[in-house]
């Protein structure tokens, strides 16, 4: 009991790595979150159990919806009600986008699009999707679980981003921010330039956020330094890098 216990906290964990990680990431961490499932004898023959005889073609087109507004065309979710159809039809989706029948980047804009940036639409695919399937793990392996002692499996919950609670100015400057350098990584990816390029515009983004998040103003200086010049480089200037710009000067100086 206590091996398939130790099989399913590290899926659960992988649940958790892939609800915390950048979007961009999201691809590999659906890949090991697929293979913990591989590795576990136990819960293969689950997802085997519910996926055999499990029609997916019928029940995308009954899950994936087209609405429209009168103006644009967008999508929504609407899960199975069973819990045995809503883990095969999750699983069969995830399996999807790990083979790239399915575009990540269109379908997290397609169906989960709220403000039209991939960190509001990614968050809005874990809550969605990860969360429920989770949910769902959980209560089946909830007497396995309650077996773990506290050295055998971390706690899972995701960490939000912490700021000096005593300063909650920096932490709203530092929450517009995060929300400036969402809205760019959304431009850099419907950019025309190639995915390397791309993906090494974001990577910079991130570590721009990561190194305001620990002040380490020197860092954040030459990154903001290189992001500019990478910017003017690829001619990818979008509406709000200065506005980005000066929130990252005016965080700067407050702190």
């Amino acid at each position: 009991m206590k091996e398939v216990a130790s099989q399913v906290n590290d899926f659960l964990k992988k649940c958790q790595e892939l609800k915390k990680c950048k979007f961009i990431m999201a691809p590999t961490k659906i890949t090991d979150l697929l293979k913990s499932i591989v590795n576990s004898r136990t819960l293969y023959d689950l997802f085997s159990s519910v996926s055999d005889g499990f029609d997916y073609l019928s029940a995308k087109s009954s899950c994936l919806i087209d609405v429209s507004d009168g103006f644009s065309k967008r999508g929504m979710v609407i899960l199975p009600s069973s819990p045995q159809d809503k883990l095969a039809f999750i699983f069969c989706l995830l399996v999807e986008i790990d083979r790239d029948s399915i575009n990540f980047n269109w379908f997290l804009q397609k169906y989960f699009s709220d403000d039209g940036s991939f960190y509001s639409s990614y968050l809005a695919f874990c809550k969605q999707l990860i969360d429920p399937m989770e949910k769902i793990i959980r209560g089946v392996f909830e007497d396995e679980l309650s077996e773990l002692s506290p050295d055998d499996g971390e706690d899972c919950a995701a960490e939000d981003i912490k700021v000096d609670p005593q300063n909650a100015k920096l932490s709203s400057m530092l929450s517009a921010i995060g929300l400036l350098i969402s809205r760019e990584k959304q431009f850099l990816m419907q950019s025309a330039l190639p995915d390397d390029d791309r993906e090494t515009g974001c990577k910079m983004l991130d570590e721009i956020y990561g190194a305001l998040k620990s002040k380490n103003f020197s860092a954040v200086n030459s990154l903001v330094n290189g992001y500019n010049y990478y910017i003017l480089y690829n001619n990818t200037i979008s509406p709000d890098v200065q506005s980005l710009f000066e929130g990252i000067e005016s965080f700067e100086a407050e702190a």
